[in-house]
């Protein structure tokens, strides 16, 4: 970490959030729930507290340099509703309980190039699975990534238990640099809005799945 990096991630403690105090955390009713898994350096995290200041505002990420660069955002912005937790995002999510999550973003999560690496990339069926549990009847899941094959295997897996939605349904969000520099460097970035469907099987009530 950078000496900032290091200075602001020594107030952690003040953010941070334990797994056993996501039940009380997601327990407010009338609160929209926004949740980030890896959320580098909080660019899109501050974006949407400091725009919606009523929301719970929850990042999930294990790098702790991105820790520090949210924190000192936070920091600058004097955003109260904005919360980390440091734990791996399944685990994560299966401590949030159910049909909680009104806004989920993953956006440009580790692509794992090599194919004998595909296996650890994070949107996969079980991923999928637990996440259609997770999220509100109404929520919105929105994935970025710049990989085609990985795009595809996102709407592959995506589409089995959500059904795909145009973006205009979640609020626009800031350019970043990691995706800037993508379109710098040429790629194509596929930016994916789903939300639940009850017309592939589920049911009303994911608990119940």
């Amino acid at each position: 970490m950078s000496k900032a990096q290091a200075k602001a991630y020594a107030k952690i403690a003040e953010y941070r959030l334990e797994r056993h105090d996501l039940q009380d955390y997601f327990s407010s009713s009338g609160t929209t729930h926004f949740v980030e898994i890896g959320f580098g350096n909080g660019e899109i995290l501050t974006h949407v507290a400091a725009q919606n200041p009523t929301w719970r505002c929850l990042g999930i990420d294990v790098y702790r340099p991105g820790i520090g660069s949210l924190i000192t955002r936070c920091e600058r912005e004097k955003l109260k509703n904005v919360r980390i937790i440091e734990e791996e995002a399944t685990a994560v999510l299966e401590s949030i309980p159910n049909t909680s999550i009104d806004v989920l973003f993953v956006l440009f999560p580790d692509p794992w190039p090599k194919k004998r690496h595909h296996r650890r990339r994070l949107v996969n069926t079980e991923f999928v699975t637990l996440t259609r549990r997770k999220v509100s009847v109404r929520g919105i899941v929105y994935i970025a990534t710049d990989a085609a094959d990985y795009a595809t295997q996102i709407q592959e897996v995506m589409g089995a238990r959500f059904a795909r939605v145009e973006l205009e349904r979640i609020e626009p969000v800031p350019n970043t640099r990691y995706r800037q520099k993508a379109l710098d460097a040429g790629y194509p970035i596929w930016d994916l809005a789903y939300t639940c469907d009850d017309k592939h099987g589920q049911p009303s009530d994911p608990s119940e799945a």
